[in-house]
């Protein structure tokens, strides 16, 4: 018997903690759901922090004039290391000393869409980012992600080279921000109906699979 599909667009910023605990719990989510369905996710761009330098901004202080309540902020932080535990993962949200911006990561994260390779670009990207503290702004680092993911070295340097492959990806994000998207991650289901959450991969695992029957008529 086919299995019926589920197409996943995850819409996230690698600089969001909670998006790094949206994606590994969207990938047990989805591994837990094999069985059921066919999923198939796309991993698509939004910037959290647009128009930042390209050459990044101090986080801490970029962090301290957002959010100046630090028993606020902490206590935000332990929420989100708790529910990385919860998806079976750990990091430390406070660790990253650099703000970067996301542009030229999501460039790489799109041409590895269309090289076959992009969970495993998607995932180098945020390993890079929060558990190496490297600086994912950098073409280096980033073609060195690519390069690990299985995609060629130059072909990752000329995605990143090509201004319109920039402009590619902001009007993508641009594009999202206009549909209403606020917060991320945001997961859009069979492009009809979408919710937002970096929730535990039993309860995404339940949200997908009631979005998925809301687009096919199944739930009124």
């Amino acid at each position: 018997m086919t299995k019926p599909r589920m197409t996943v667009d995850v819409v996230a910023d690698v600089v969001c903690p909670w998006c790094y605990v949206g994606v590994k719990s969207f990938l047990a989510s989805r591994d837990s759901l094999k069985e059921e369905f066919d999923i198939i996710p796309r991993f698509r761009p939004y910037q959290l922090n647009p128009g930042l330098p390209l050459s990044g901004v101090d986080r801490h202080d970029y962090y301290r004039a957002k959010f100046p309540d630090a028993e606020a902020l902490a206590a935000a932080r332990e929420a989100i290391r708790q529910n990385a535990r919860t998806s079976g993962f750990d990091f430390d949200p406070a660790a990253p000393a650099l703000l970067p911006n996301t542009v030229k990561a999501h460039q790489i994260i799109r041409l590895a869409h269309f090289t076959g390779a992009q969970e495993a670009a998607v995932l180098g990207i945020y390993h890079a980012f929060w558990d190496d503290l490297k600086n994912i702004g950098d073409d280096a680092v980033l073609v060195e992600i690519a390069a690990g993911a299985g995609i060629d070295e130059g072909l990752a340097a000329a995605a990143l080279s090509s201004r319109e492959d920039a402009a590619m990806v902001e009007a993508e994000s641009d594009s999202f921000r206009n549909a209403g998207v606020t917060g991320v991650p945001t997961f859009i289901v069979n492009e009809r109906t979408g919710f937002s959450g970096g929730m535990p991969p039993a309860q995404l695992a339940a949200a997908l699979k009631h979005a998925a029957a809301m687009t096919t008529g199944e739930i009124a």
